[in-house]
Parts: structure tokens; sequence; C-alpha cells
């Protein structure tokens, strides 16, 4: 219906109850009904209602209209949200179902040139077709890393991860495979590292293997964005109310708040200079962090803008079995 026409009917009902009021008034005797007092009202009337319906329509209308709008957007919003869940979820399912189509032709080719750069059935006989074999053995086992940590995650985020392989280990053991692996670097870049782990007196329930790359990738990164002349140190706690905690802990060029989370993104890199120069896919953190999750754990992150970065695990007292009394133990070398 037309505001004008609905306008001068709701005047319309408002002039009659005001003049049916003043008659009531008039019956009573508390006023004096009278042609004038008629006039007056339906003028009053006329002249103070017919803006505020008006306005009112106007504003009703507007909220009608906002809510179609928001309806609409709404929708599509879910749609899009739909859609974008949907294509997560395919992307992860692939990835995670490519796992042999991908390494299988990968480990061939890291198998034959480590073959051939060892000439194991003999003197290859050129010494650049050698240096070539080293090369495409290295950058094999590069790029199945990078696939292997992209499989891993697409698996964990596709819901396809699994506990199967969960078993009591030793949690000092994990930490010390870590550091193994880790200290060549560390000492590549002249960087102190700092792990003993002889006081971890207690065992883990997980799947080690998770747990060793946790810890792996969470030092290495330590490694990678610390300075040379640096340090990176390890501390565990075994905690009152059962939680068993790791810190690692670097004096590296640190992160701002926002650079924080873009490194806990898949793929995402801090912007400095020297993310730039370290090479990686930005997997290490997220990866850490969706495997501490599936543990039922937390990966913690505290840093500050060029005074070192503390990563923080926290594995939950329903993981640690034979653990000691609750007491401190900083590990240092």
């Amino acid at each position: 219906m037309p505001i004008l026409v609905t306008t001068a009917l709701l005047t319309s009902v408002a002039v009659v109850l005001a003049i049916s009021l003043n008659w009531l008034l008039g019956q009573t005797g508390l006023i004096e009904f009278t042609w004038r007092i008629f006039t007056a009202t339906t003028i009053v009337t006329i002249l103070t209602g017919f803006p505020i319906i008006v306005y009112s329509q106007l504003i009703i209308r507007e909220i009608k209209s906002s809510r179609q709008m928001l309806r609409k957007m709404t929708e599509r919003l879910a749609w899009a949200f739909d859609n974008a869940e949907r294509a997560n979820e395919a992307k992860s399912h692939f990835l995670a179902n490519m796992s042999h189509e991908l390494r299988t032709p990968l480990n061939a080719i890291i198998g034959f040139s480590d073959i051939m750069r060892n000439e194991r059935f003999g003197p290859i006989g050129n010494e650049r077709y050698l240096g070539y074999a080293r090369d495409v053995n290295d950058s094999g086992i590069h790029l199945l890393g990078i696939i292997n940590d992209i499989l891993d995650l697409a698996k964990i985020e596709a819901g396809h991860a699994t506990m199967e392989a969960e078993t009591e280990f030793d949690a000092g053991a994990a930490i010390g495979s870590a550091e193994r692996m880790v200290r060549p670097m560390a000492e590549a870049r002249g960087v102190s590292l700092v792990v003993d782990a002889n006081n971890c007196d207690l065992m883990l329930v997980g799947v080690e293997r998770m747990v060793r790359q946790v810890l792996i990738n969470v030092l290495s990164n330590a490694v990678k964005f610390t300075e040379s002349g640096g340090l990176v140190t390890l501390s565990a706690e075994y905690r009152a109310h059962g939680n068993f905690v790791i810190s690692i802990a670097d004096t590296g060029i640190g992160m701002s708040l926002e650079e924080i989370k873009v490194a806990l993104t898949p793929f995402g890199q801090a912007d400095n200079t020297m993310t730039r120069h370290q090479a990686g896919t930005g997997l290490g953190l997220p990866l850490a962090k969706a495997m501490m999750e599936l543990h039922g754990g937390r990966l913690m992150v505290r840093s500050e803008k060029g005074a070192g970065t503390a990563i923080i695990l926290i594995f939950p007292g329903t993981r640690v079995v034979a653990a000691p009394p609750p007491v401190k133990a900083v590990l240092a070398s």
C-alpha cells in the first residue's frame, strides 16, 4: 500500500480517537465539548500525527529492507562458507590420497641417485655426473620432506590422521633424538644449542614419530632464525596438575603479534629480511601445532620483535606415564 494512503488512514484513525476521547471527557463533565474543541482537536492531531506517522513508516520500511538485505547477505555468506569448506575438504582429501603417487616415484629417484652418488656399482667416470647425482639426491630428499609435511598436515585437516601407532615412549629419548638431528645445523650456523634430556625421567603416550617431528620442527626453526653467536635452549617442567611442558627459547629475531599469526598459518612466513633469506615452506610451526592438538596438547608462542621467541609445548596429564614428583627440571648442558 502506498505510504500516503497508509498515512491518511492512520491519521484519520488518530483524529477519530482524539475526538472520541474529548467527547467522553465532555460527557463526564471534565471539559465542555464544543465545536471549537472539535476543530482544534482535529487540526492538532493532523499536524502532529501526520509527520510522526510518515516518519515511523519510513523507519519501519527501512528496517524491513535492512532485514531483507541482511538475510540475503547471510544466505550468500553461508553459501560461500559452505563452498569454501567443501573446497578445502576436497583439497585436503586430494592431498591425503596422493601419498602413494607422490612418494613412490620420489623414493625411486632418491634411491637410484643415492646409488649413483656413492658409486655402489662402480665409478661413474665423470666428476660432473657425480655432482649431478648428488644434487638430484639432495633435491629429492628435500622435496620428499616438503611433500611429507604437506601430506601430514592435509591428513590432519581432512581427519585422516590416526593415533593407531600410539605407544608409551621415553620423553628424554625423543628430545635427544631431535637434538641429534638439529645439532649439525646449529653448529653450521654458529648457534649454541643447549639441550639435556637426562632429567626427563618420564614416559609419554602418543605417536613417537609425531612428537619427535614436533621437537625437530620447533628446534630447527629456533636455530634457523637465530643469528650466529646466538643461543637456543630447551627446558622441561612436570607441573603439579600433571601436565608436561617443554619450552624451546631462542635469542633470535623475534616476531610481532601479526607475524605470530602468519607463522602459525600453513605456508605463512613472517615478512622480514632474515625470513626471506631462509629456505622453507612455512609448514614447520602449523604442522607442529596440528600434531600437538592431535595429542590433546597445545603449542603456544611467546615472542617480541628483536628479543627472541619461546615456543611452549604442553602435553596434558593424560599423556604422562610414570611421572616423577612435581619438580621443575631445567635442561642445561
